[in-house]
């Protein structure tokens, strides 16, 4: 089926996520709009110098989220630092496969770095706590760069296995509204009748979508458009947010085109 005749797709990820969305839902000819109902940005007054520093001791450096690789890569590649040669890299799943790969370009020892991830299907903390690397870590130090209101199971289970733990908050998330001109296209798509597709990444870009249509009379018709996201525990958060038609796809890039050129919604 040509991309055309689907109707737009609308991105809700934070502008340093989507990049190569957009890029990659265009070249397979779709009709990409970008609305970020989240802001992703380094936590202020963060000792950089110092945790350059840590990460060189460390055995692994586990990233929870492609959020927190963006962030604490951007910063590698600003300050031309060659990623630490004795630091492996922890990621959650192909969408931090993704993020990681185009920062390879731009940061001097990355594409060497070992790297460990969960084999799949279910991708997130706990499925890379199962990793056999993560399994025996006394003495090992390991390093979790994260968000201020991240989970702390993992954390008390990577203690218990023995690893010489050191967390660092990296970065914060932020909601966002909905721009008039963007509230304006909703009203005139409802109006036509004409279906979109929304990608929704997170439990708060959802809510803040949610939130920012309520009231209007677009609203309804907004929360009965088709949702795609990546994970069973964000296709939960949105059902009860009230997106009816959420669908679930395999992660990354090339998840979320395969579930868009299928159109098995």
């Amino acid at each position: 089926m040509n991309a055309a005749l689907r109707g737009p797709v609308v991105l809700t990820q934070p502008a340093l996520r989507v990049a190569g969305l957009i890029d990659a839902l265009s070249h397979a000819g779709f009709d990409v709009l970008h609305w970020p109902m989240s802001l992703i940005e380094a936590v202020s007054n963060l000792d950089w110098a110092g945790l350059r520093e840590e990460l060189a001791a460390c055995r692994w450096v586990l990233f929870p989220s492609p959020g927190a690789i963006d962030v604490v890569m951007q910063h590698w590649a600003d300050c031309a630092w060659p990623w630490p040669a004795s630091c492996g890299i922890g990621l959650i799943g192909p969408g931090s496969r993704d993020a990681l790969h185009a920062w390879m370009p731009r940061v001097v020892g990355l594409h060497e770095a070992p790297k460990i991830e969960p084999p799949g299907p279910v991708f997130d903390a706990d499925a890379l706590l199962a990793c056999p690397a993560l399994q025996r870590l006394e003495g090992i130090a390991v390093a979790v760069l994260r968000r201020h209101d991240g989970g702390q199971a993992w954390l008390d289970t990577l203690r218990a296995r023995g690893a010489a733990l050191r967390t660092c908050e990296v970065y914060q998330v932020q909601a966002c509204g909905l721009t008039e001109s963007a509230a304006a296209w909703l009203a005139q798509r409802q109006r036509s009748g004409e279906a979109i597709t929304l990608s929704i990444a997170s439990g708060e870009a959802g809510r803040a979508l949610a939130h920012a249509v309520a009231g209007h009379p677009y609203a309804a018709w907004t929360l009965a458009q088709p949702v795609l996201t990546q994970h069973p525990r964000i296709a939960a958060r949105l059902s009860e947010q009230g997106w009816s038609r959420v669908i679930e796809h395999s992660p990354g890039v090339r998840g979320l085109l395969h579930a868009l050129e299928s159109k098995r919604f």
